[in-house]
């Protein structure tokens, strides 16, 4: 199975880190005209991320910050020299005809860089879990509660139709802000993936439950003996390790076969861009390349 995030941080920061990575498949979902700016203030909006998730205390928020920053630091000076050199591999391809392996290359590579931010994040983070309050752990209960009330609005409360044009309407935007305005070959490939995907709103929510539940108790075991930082990391990666691969082994199977669709449609989409569409691709991720490497030697 390919590489999935680690998630033993609290999911508000993991959404806040995401913003710090700007790589390939995020200007793909989310593209951002304004990187320097958005760069900077990455530290500000994962600590708003934490403490909305956790309410943290005076005495943690001080840390926190410091600990963010130190994060923001390291990601700049160790990280955006290696997106900006995926970014130049990236530019190179796209050019031309690419194949659902080379789309999955490409993701995997991206994902290995992500999980160096996981990892790093962890060290400087971990310190925070055995500090968590009863009280701060049923906040992260109800922020979840109001997260999900939110996903299953959008995704379970559609119909089938309203959830397929709702897909197809959203990678189109951002589609779009990639390539330009996609022509009639592009968006039946993107029609086409979207109809034929395997994507289930009730087994991804069944997921997204268990996830939750498990950060929950084991972020509750740690509360019973906050002295042993062996014991609080081996709960903390123990969560991660099920995160990444699902105890459950059809969802294992589903999950990768989403991964394999995504690649497969990116790949069909793409061949069926336009030379000039493809060079706008080029030229958007060449203006990012710059962006971090202009970031990176401040």
């Amino acid at each position: 199975m390919r590489w999935a995030p680690d998630v033993s941080l609290p999911v508000g920061l993991q959404r806040a880190l995401c913003l710090a990575l700007l790589l390939v498949w995020v200007l793909l979902l989310q593209a951002c005209s304004a990187v320097r700016l958005a760069y900077s203030q990455v530290p500000q909006l994962a600590y708003w991320q934490l403490d909305r998730y956790l309410d943290l205390s005076d005495a943690q928020t001080d840390r926190v910050r410091s600990e963010l920053d130190l994060l923001h630091q390291w990601h700049r000076s160790t990280m955006l020299p290696q997106h900006a050199r995926l970014l130049q591999q990236v530019q190179q391809q796209l050019p031309a005809t690419v194949t659902p392996d080379q789309a999955c290359r490409i993701y995997d590579e991206v994902r290995i860089q992500l999980d160096a931010v996981w990892a790093q994040a962890e060290q400087q983070l971990l310190w925070l879990a055995p500090q968590l309050s009863p009280a701060q752990i049923r906040t992260l209960e109800v922020q979840q509660a109001q997260s999900n009330a939110d996903w299953k609005k959008q995704w379970l409360d559609a119909s089938p139709e309203q959830m397929r044009e709702q897909r197809y309407k959203q990678l189109l935007s951002r589609a779009e802000t990639f390539y330009g305005t996609l022509d009639e070959p592009a968006r039946e490939a993107l029609r086409g993936y979207v109809a034929r995907s395997a994507f289930d709103p009730q087994r991804s929510y069944a997921e997204r439950l268990r996830r939750q539940k498990d950060l929950v108790g084991v972020l509750q075991s740690i509360a019973q003996d906050r002295s042993d930082h062996q014991r609080t990391l081996g709960l903390l990666r123990g969560y991660r390790d099920r995160f990444n691969a699902s105890p459950d082994p059809a969802y294992q199977r589903y999950a990768q076969r989403l991964v394999e669709e995504g690649c497969d449609a990116f790949a069909r989409m793409h061949n069926a861009m336009t030379p000039a569409q493809r060079m706008q691709a080029v030229q958007s991720l060449k203006g990012y390349e710059r962006d971090f490497w202009v970031l990176a030697a401040q």
